[in-house]
């Protein structure tokens, strides 16, 4: 009998859903409340923890905090990048903010893969960990 490879990931939609809304709300206080863009390292983190907590003893909270990061970034850039370009570099003219805020998205984007989806699968790890050491109420 022959065996099949089936390439996906395994996440469950509860905890991307919790793990974006995290970030969405700490990447928008950040910025806009506090003035502190990087905040948003820290929001990934705390996606992890709660994907982490929304998961089930089974599932792949691991995976579930890095889709939710990466949708919750996805949200989010649009608006960073059309004020930073607009408020931030003064840019006006309609052409130049396009070119310029598909420039920084792109960029953007890649930064989040190589940097805020490490972050939140070792958040996912600490709140693994943090559950399976308390018990009670954030047990399992």
């Amino acid at each position: 009998m022959r065996d099949t490879v089936d390439p996906a990931i395994e996440v469950d939609l509860g905890p991307v859903l919790w793990a974006a809304g995290v970030v969405i709300i700490c990447g928008l206080v950040g910025n806009f409340v506090l003035g502190q863009p990087q905040l948003l390292a820290h929001g990934a983190f705390l996606a992890g923890v709660v994907s982490s907590f929304r998961s089930d003893y089974y599932q792949n909270s691991g995976n579930s905090a890095a889709i939710g990061t990466l949708f919750g970034t996805l949200l989010i850039t649009p608006v960073l990048v059309y004020l930073r370009v607009v408020f931030v570099f003064g840019i006006r003219g309609t052409g130049d903010i396009l070119f310029t805020s598909v420039a920084i998205a792109l960029v953007w984007l890649i930064l989040t893969v190589v940097i805020l989806l490490p972050v939140a699968y070792i958040g996912s790890l600490v709140g693994d960990v943090t559950r399976k050491k308390l018990g009670g109420p954030l047990g399992y």
